[in-house]
Order: structure tokens, then sequence, then C-alpha cells
């Protein structure tokens, strides 16, 4: 087995690699050129950084990063790891981790996260044997939004991102940051601030990304009649939440339905 810099194959060929190892995944994974471009884009993820495995000369397995500097160092994200069917079982997911994580120490990477789907015990199984722990259990949810009759709250639009991203911790998951292309609106009840929602609309779609209130149970169902005003009932997500967050009962009481649950996970390099 060889392994290379993803960008050392044509993007086409990355796609066709992606799609064929992905094929059978737990949740659809299939990519467009012009959608696996956008996300890699959007997710800060390098085409030099990533790796492509090859034996005898035929793409095998693939494995997405890229990095992002914190106050604290460096931090290496991991947005997707995966084999081919027909080469599965011979320890390419566990050497493509380890030159990665060599590849890391060259980079200075403090440390590297990721997030893992609870039901792929396999995938959980290796990601501890290399030095992965459990740091979040985060839910997916999806509904629609409705007319819920409650007071409406007034959402402002942010167009000075800085002073919200200088808020984000660096536990929380990389495809909720603000840096991901994403939009921030403040959420005022009168004139009083409550707190401010990260999210993403796109095709009718609306997914919450940060929820950022004080008292998010009894406010949730405030923002999203807002969303409701502008937009009318269209679907409405909720991704990589903390699942003991307080208003996610308020959510499922509301007709939205968990898609899946993952597990996050960090591991030290430096």
């Amino acid at each position: 087995m060889e392994i290379y810099p993803l960008e050392s194959i044509l993007l086409r060929q990355q796609v066709a690699l992606w799609n064929e190892a992905f094929s059978d995944y737990l949740v659809p994974a299939a990519m467009t050129e012009a959608s696996f471009t956008a996300r890699m884009e959007k997710l800060h993820l390098s085409a030099q950084e990533s790796l492509v495995a090859k034996v005898d000369g035929e793409a095998a397995a693939v494995i997405l990063t890229g990095t992002r500097n914190f106050k604290t160092g460096i931090i290496a994200w991991i947005g997707g790891l995966a084999v081919v069917p027909k080469f599965r079982k011979k320890g390419i997911s566990r050497q493509l981790l380890e030159q990665l994580f060599v590849r890391y120490q060259e980079q200075g990477v403090k440390e590297s996260r990721l997030e893992v789907i609870s039901e792929n015990v396999p995938a959980l199984k290796l990601y501890e044997k290399v030095g992965y722990k459990p740091i979040n259990e985060l839910i997916y949810l999806t509904g629609n939004l409705q007319n819920y009759g409650v007071v409406c709250f007034r959402l402002e639009d942010v167009s000075n991102t800085a002073e919200y991203v200088a808020l984000e911790n660096e536990d929380l998951p990389w495809q909720n940051r603000i840096t991901a292309h994403h939009k921030i609106a403040t959420i005022w009840q009168d004139e009083e601030q409550l707190g401010y929602i990260v999210y993403s609309l796109s095709d009718d779609n609306l997914i919450l990304l940060q929820v950022r209130l004080n008292h998010a149970s009894t406010q949730i169902l405030s923002v999203l009649q807002a969303f409701y005003e502008i937009y009318g009932n269209i679907s409405c997500a909720v991704f990589n939440e903390i699942i003991t967050s307080d208003y996610l009962p308020v959510l499922l009481n509301k007709e939205f339905k968990k898609v899946a649950t993952q597990i996050q996970m960090c591991k030290e390099i430096q």
C-alpha cells in the first residue's frame, strides 16, 4: 500500500473514490464535483493535507483533513475516512491515520478532532485504539417550522462576525463554526438582546448551528416563530447540538425527530 496527498489525483477521481468508499455509509454521503469542492472550501479541508491510499495503483481509501489556528495552538479536524469495500479488513484505515499523525506532528498540530456516528461501532473502536477520547455526545434533529402561537422575537442579521467568532470555544464542533460561512442573527425582545443564533439557510432548509440564549428552553419557540414568519413552513434542522441541551425536549415535543447521534472525539498530538 502507498499513501499520497489527495491532490495527487484529479478532482473527478477524488469524488469517485469518496462516493465508492461511502457507498454503504449509515447516512447518505454521495457528492458531486461541485458539492465536494464546496465542502472542502467551506470546512477548511485541504487537498494537500488530506490523504489517499492506493493498493497496486488503485485508489483504495481516503481521509479528509484540515487545520485551523486557535489561541492555544493548531487544531486539526478529520472530515471523513472511508475505505472502498473490497479493500476493507486490511488495516488501511489505521495506516492512513498513523501517517496523518506523523504529518500533524510536522505541522505542529496540538490536537485532532472528529465526530463519528454513534452506531458506527467499528469506527469508534478504531479511533479509541489510536488514542481518541470522547468529549461530547451530539444530536441531529429535523423537523419543519410551524406557527407555534407564541410571542415572536426579532432577529437582526450581524455583518461583523469577529466579535462572535471570539466567543467560540475549542470544543465547538468544526462544522458549526462561524468561519464555515454561516449566518449570525442577534435575538431581541423589544429593546432587550436575549442572545444570538448561528445558522445556515439554503434551498428552503434552515439549519441551527449555535443557539446562544440564557433561557433556551423557554425561548427557543419564539426564535423559531421569528424564522417561521420570515420563511414560512420550511424544513428546519438542529445539527451537532450537545445532547443534554435543555431546549431539545421542547423541539421533540413539536414534532422534531432524531436523525442521528454522534460522538465528538479528540486526540492530543503534541
